[in-house]
Parts: C-alpha cells; structure tokens; sequence
C-alpha cells in the first residue's frame, strides 16, 4: 500500500471511530435528556433516577480493563463490532413498550459495560495507524466524536422525544449502532503501528515491562487524578444537566438541549485547537510534559473552576458563557491523557494501559451521578442541592487538574521504564 493510499485508509479509520464515538455519546445522553419523563412514567424519586444513572457505570470500568488486556491480543475489528453489537440491543431493548423499571437498570449495566472500553480502544485502534508526534490529534477528533454526539444528538433526540415518546429516541440510536456496525465490517482494521504487525514504531523486539512498574509511573497517576475528576464531571453532566436547566431555570427540554448542543460545538473548537497545539509543540520539540501533561491538566483546572461559577452565575447569557468552560475545555483532557499513556507504554501494553486506566478513572461516574441526586433529594431546593453537587465537582477537577499538570510526564517516564533506572534529567527538546 503507497503512502498516499495508507494515509487515505488511516483517516477514514479515524472517520469511522468519529462516528463510533458521536453514537456512543448519544446513547449516554439519552437518559438525561429522557430523565423527565422517565421519572414521570416509572414513579422514580430523584435519588432513585441518579442510581440509574450510576447503573451504566458498574460494569464500565471491569470490562474496560477486561477488553483493554484482550485488545492486545484480538484484533480492535472484531473486539469494536461485539461492543457495538450489545449497546444497540441494549438500547432497542428499552424501546420495546413492555419494558420497566428492571429493563431499564438492566440494559443501563449492559450498555456501561459494552460502552467502557470504547474510547480507550478507538485509542488503541487508531494509534494503530500513526506514529507517535501525530497521535494527538487523531486522538482529539475522537473526544471530539463525544462532543458532536451531545451537540447532534442532543436536538435531535430532543425532537423524538417530544414527537414519538422517549422509547423511541433509545430505537433510535440502537439502529444507529447497527448502521455503524455493517460500515465498520466493510472498511475497518488496524494499521502498521499494532502490537500484530511486524512494523513497529521504533519499537521491534521492545520487551514488556512488569505492569508494576508501569502503572505506578508518573504519568499514569496524574492521568488517574485528572481524569477521574474530568469523568466525574462529565458523568454528572449527562445524566443531570437537562434536569438541572429545566428545574432550576425554567428550561423546555427543546431549549435545555439546544442550549447543550450550542455550548458543545464550542466545545468542539476548544478540543480542537487545544489537540491541534499540543500536537504543534511537540512536533517543534516542546516536551511531551508541557505539550500533553500541564496542557491537558490545565484544561481540567479551567473547567472546574467553570463548574464552581456556573450555579452562581445567574441566568441568561452569563450561564451560558460560564457553560462554555465547565463542560467542554476539561473534555480535551482524555484525547491528550490518551496520547501519554501511548507514549509511555510499549507498543504490545499499550491496550491494556489504556483500557486500565481509563477504566479507573471512568469508575467516577458510578458515584457522581448518584451523589448529585442524593444531594438534590436532600437539599429539598433544587438549586441548592446541584449547587453542592457542582461545587464538589468543581472541586474535584482543580484539585485533579493540578496533579495530572505536575506529574504527567510520559517521555521521561517511559525512559525510566525501558532503562530499568532512575531517569536523568531531560532537556526541553525531549
């Protein structure tokens, strides 16, 4: 295959896992944009629907570390279509008229533990494809892939919603994930940079490292931190954000996700910009540390204090500013916490780092969510009680944001593992 022609298939893998993760993103936002009428139809309480929410995560973090060890091993082709294969009949499962309460729990844990390695593992397949120095931003198209699917999906579920009842808007990403599947079938796969592949880059014959040592790194502890905040967050935002704006500002659902979608697609050009810099920096020889680590946590730092204005930001416009920030700059933290732990890892551990850690830090959504209910059911005010669920949020994510920034340090780390020594210091250039 010509260069031109590897590069042609390399972006239209990067296309498809766009698309994996904007249906993936739609299938998180369903119950929150649905939560009303849910609770409406079943008799739920709020701390009842917020337990629902925490649900998807039970089993997102086990089978994340599960599928992160066997994708180094299986083939990503295989290994995405299962994953998309149960989340869509998870999803039409609770279209169907006769579900209930059970189904629903039910099907919340299926999906979580079929949804739990997917970014890890779009990661892993389309770093497959690409060298190190232009890992990030493919990396960041897919958190990108996230956005658009609450900036597309958002309205558009919306109107189901509205028009054919909130079952249908579950049919209708569970067809999604179906369609996807059959384009995958045809033109997916891994490139020249997989653990399977005689060519590495620059790793041929590169020996494991004990999984001790590695996951004990620098690197990893600070993504650990940062991105449990950021998931913590994230997870809060999508099973209560709807809610929060329609309850405490007065919002129709049409509105709350409009205004949803609008702050996402800024969103998307925040992820961009900030994926496309780091990405910059480190071809011009800025280190990995700055370009991915105090880059990425700083990012995290900014949306937690967004997160810490927004409940004290009144109404109208200045919501929707502050908006701005907490629930979007924090989100290009995975794309660049994704591309670390990449260049940290050996090319045949690279899977299971990444579907590890991301796993233990996406363990944060079986408790957000949960605790913001709690806090709402408790408070007796609506307001007052997210106002403590966001200000603990807020204060996860400075705290995180400022670990992940002084201790991601991927290229001395991943020196440290392959010499089995106590690095030197490096120069800026490194």
């Amino acid at each position: 295959m010509g260069a031109s022609a590897s590069s042609r298939r390399a972006w239209t893998v990067v296309v498809l896992l766009f698309c994996f993760m904007l249906i993936n993103f739609m299938d998180k936002t369903v119950l929150g944009l649905a939560g009303k009428h849910i609770k409406e139809d079943l008799g739920l309480s709020d701390t009842r629907f917020g337990a629902i929410g925490s649900a998807f995560f039970l089993l997102f973090s086990v089978s994340g570390v599960v599928v992160g060890f066997l994708a180094d091993r299986v083939p990503a082709k295989r290994l995405l279509t299962g994953l998309v294969l149960l989340w869509s009949v998870a999803q039409l499962a609770v279209a169907l008229p006769a579900s209930g309460l059970a189904v629903l729990v039910g099907t919340r844990v299926l999906l979580g533990a079929a949804e739990g390695p997917a970014f890890p593992l779009a990661n892993h397949t389309a770093f497959s494809w690409f060298p190190d120095r232009e890992r990030t931003l493919p990396s960041s198209l897919l958190s990108v892939g996230g956005a658009t699917g609450v900036a597309v999906g958002g309205p558009l579920l919306a109107v189901v919603i509205g028009q054919l009842g909130w079952r249908a808007a579950f049919a209708v990403t569970g067809v999604l994930g179906l369609l996807w599947m059959v384009a995958w079938l045809a033109l997916g796969g891994e490139g020249r940079y997989s653990p399977r592949t005689a060519v590495q880059d620059g790793d041929e014959g590169e020996a494991r490292v004990p999984y001790r040592r590695l996951f004990t790194r620098g690197t990893v502890l600070g993504g650990l931190a940062a991105g449990f905040a950021a998931f913590w967050m994230m997870a809060v935002a999508i099973t209560w954000l709807p809610q929060f704006l329609q309850r405490v500002h007065g919002f129709s659902l049409e509105q709350a996700s409009l205004t949803a979608a609008g702050t996402q697609v800024v969103g998307i050009v925040f992820m961009l910009a900030i994926g496309g810099t780091s990405q910059r920096m480190m071809r011009n020889g800025t280190s990995s540390r700055i370009a991915r680590g105090v880059v990425g946590g700083a990012a995290v730092v900014v949306s937690g204090l967004g997160v810490l204005l927004f409940t004290r930001a009144g109404g109208g416009a200045a919501m929707v500013l502050v908006m701005l920030l907490a629930f979007t700059v924090g989100n290009s933290f995975f794309g660049l916490m994704s591309a670390s732990l990449a260049e940290l890892a050996p090319a045949r551990q690279r899977a299971a780092l990444l579907g590890t850690v991301t796993a233990l830090a996406s363990s944060a959504g079986a408790f957000g969510p949960a605790v913001t209910g709690a806090f709402a059911d408790a408070a007796g005010d609506a307001a007052q009680g997210f106002q403590h669920a966001f200000d603990l949020a807020g204060g996860l994510m400075i705290v995180g944001g400022l670990l992940g920034a002084a201790l991601m340090r991927p290229g001395r780390d991943r020196a440290a593992l392959l010499d089995g020594t106590a690095p030197e210091p490096i120069p800026a250039s490194r």
